[in-house]
């Protein structure tokens, strides 16, 4: 499992951000390019990562910490909302996290911050990436046919045994895999259509 920053201030997230996030997303895309799955995501945006908290007290200090003076040319929140009857915060970076290079550079910018689920412990860390398939035209989060069209697509391309109970979701479903990685333990990777800025935004009624 990988370390965590040891103090919960927004200058030492930021550099385990930029330490941790690469390596995590580029040992993601090389599993995933791996015969159980074959899958290709060489064209497709990242569009977020999740940094996990392992209690409701280091949620709320990171949280804070995220949105302190000291954090303001780093962070700004985009959201905090309950969703599942627990507190989410989402925040964008400033300056992306550049990860690769040449044709296979890619950048991440968003970090989705859970607190705990009740009864569920884990430790503190990263735990899942999102992918955006489609071309990026449509632009409505709701879930309808044309989400069901690309996801169902996505699964026909990629035949694996993929969990699709977020299929149900009324905001942007997804499908999502699981998987093993050495120094992050078992993490998910899930697919949507609509970037989580862009879904905060529409739900915010931000332009």
């Amino acid at each position: 499992m990988t370390s965590n920053p040891d103090n919960t201030t927004s200058s030492d997230f930021l550099t385990y951000l930029h330490d941790r996030v690469p390596s995590f997303v580029t040992a993601i895309v090389a599993g995933l390019k791996t015969s159980e799955y074959d899958i290709d995501v060489t064209d497709l945006q990242a569009d977020h990562v999740c940094y996990r908290t392992e209690s409701m007290a280091q949620y709320t200090e990171l949280v804070e910490a995220l949105q302190s003076p000291e954090a303001s040319g780093s962070f700004t929140l985009l959201v905090e909302s309950e969703i599942g009857g627990r507190p989410i915060a989402t925040f964008k970076l400033l300056q992306p996290i550049e990860i690769g290079s040449g044709n296979h550079r890619r950048s991440i910018d968003v970090i989705e911050i859970p607190s705990p689920k009740e009864g569920s412990p884990y430790d503190a860390g990263l735990e899942h990436i999102e992918f955006v398939i489609g071309d990026g035209t449509y632009k409505s989060p709701m879930n309808d046919e044309v989400h069901a069209t690309a996801l169902e697509g996505w699964m026909r391309k990629y035949p694996i045994s993929w969990n699709t109970k977020a299929c149900q979701k009324k905001c942007n479903p997804d499908v999502s895999l699981k998987m093993e990685l050495c120094d992050y333990g078992r993490v998910s990777v899930k697919f949507h259509l609509i970037p989580l800025e862009a879904v905060i935004k529409f739900e915010t009624g931000v332009a």
